[in-house]
């Protein structure tokens, strides 16, 4: 396989990952009732502004993909740094943080029915980042699961930068 094409690959995992990761919180939320906080709805615009650069840097050779990329890889670990930043308040601050600030990205219509309700509450946060931290999946807590998927997208992203490069050369 090509370093191209294995570049390629490593983007598109990196896709499905992010796509993966977002209906796992949508399942929590939803399925589980658990309420994000505003640092998971920011968690969840770093991943679809992920998703979307590295979708988008398909559609573009070299330079620019590789630049898409790049940026792809310092969001995530922006990404890496918010989930850092939540596990700290679950660690330090559990007792003395109650909620935190609402957020809200978008507001629901009424011309969309439910569905704009439901879209809109994707991205709306109304709970505690401390008890949000606690909350554990698969005996790990989500801020663990957050932190390791942000990392492991930056890694992924960054080696496809470095197969890229030596593709060129």
């Amino acid at each position: 396989m090509t370093g191209a094409r294995s570049a390629s690959w490593l983007a598109g995992l990196v896709i499905l990952a992010g796509i993966l990761a977002f209906a796992l919180v949508l399942w929590l939320q939803f399925a589980r009732a658990e309420q994000p906080c505003s640092l998971c709805v920011y968690q969840r615009l770093v991943d679809l502004a992920v998703i979307l650069m590295v979708a988008m840097g398909f559609f573009w050779q070299d330079g620019i993909r590789r630049g898409l990329w790049a940026l792809a890889a310092l969001y995530a670990l922006a990404g890496a740094a918010l989930a850092g930043w939540q596990w700290h308040l679950t660690q330090m601050a559990m007792t003395q943080v109650d909620t935190c600030a609402a957020v809200q990205v978008f507001q629901g219509t009424p011309a969309l029915g439910n569905w704009g309700k439901a879209f809109a509450s994707t991205l709306s946060g109304h709970g505690s980042c401390a008890s949000a931290g606690t909350r554990t999946l698969a005996g790990w807590p989500v801020t663990h699961w957050s932190l390791a998927f942000f990392l492991g997208c930056a890694v992924i992203l960054l080696i496809a930068q470095h197969l890229l490069g030596r593709a060129r050369s």
